[in-house]
């Protein structure tokens, strides 16, 4: 049986993060400092080889692609764009605090349609759809190892909707150009859509090789 090692990857730093912004569909790039913590990373650390390339169209995720990756094919998914914040989109929580508006919005627990923005339950779906059409690719392709780059609070997501150990999406943060392994069968994701989260990316340089290649990451030992 084939098995499918996807490896899912939050962008790195762009201005508007730093600047605590509603970053959407606002089109920042990585700003300098993301793009030197992201060298620096990859310095540090071992970022696993993949055949192919996954990413959000948005520039701060090709802008990571190309960092962390940049030999690598690239495909991009249109799917797993940000979700759009319409009138809120790029602006501070300080500049929105008086907003009606925005103030309707957080009271419904971020539930409601933004002014010109996206339905969540819609951006969800489309979510579902990019992630779906990414494995489907692998398993057509018979691309056993790639990463997938991506917006942080779309993989927190994902990865409480599909992943095993099942936790809530905040459990699943990650740092700017960090993210998670999973593990695919083609069995277990067309019966049930799921898949095992067994490690977390990148990778500590000194870590058995070896071993990381086969054990099965304990991501539940902080609970201990």
């Amino acid at each position: 049986m084939i098995t499918y090692k996807l490896y899912l990857i939050r962008h790195g730093l762009t201005m508007g993060n730093l600047e605590g912004r509603y970053v959407g569909r606002t089109d920042f790039p990585l700003c300098p400092e993301g793009k030197k913590a992201l060298r620096e990373l990859k310095a540090k650390k071992e970022y696993p080889p993949v055949k192919k390339v996954y990413s959000s169209p948005m520039q701060r995720c090709l802008d990571t692609a190309e960092i962390l990756y940049p030999d690598t094919p690239l495909m991009l998914i249109p799917k797993l764009s940000e979700y759009d914040f319409g009138a809120l989109d790029g602006k501070s929580v300080e500049e929105l605090k008086e907003d009606p508006d925005f103030i309707r919005w957080t009271d419904s627990g971020m539930r409601s349609v933004p002014p010109g923005g996206e339905d969540m339950n819609a951006f969800r779906l489309r979510c579902e759809e990019g992630l779906s059409s990414v494995i489907l690719d692998m398993m057509k392709q018979k691309i056993t190892s790639a990463a997938l780059i991506l917006h942080g609070g779309m993989m927190m997501n994902l990865l409480s909707s599909h992943g095993y150990p099942k936790r809530e999406p905040l459990r699943w943060q990650a740092g700017p150009g960090e993210g998670f392994a999973v593990l695919i069968t083609t069995q277990l994701w067309h019966r049930d859509n799921v898949f095992e989260v067994f490690d977390i990316v990148p990778y500590d340089k000194e870590k058995d090789s070896l071993r990381r290649e086969y054990e099965v990451f304990d991501l539940e030992e902080e609970e201990e």
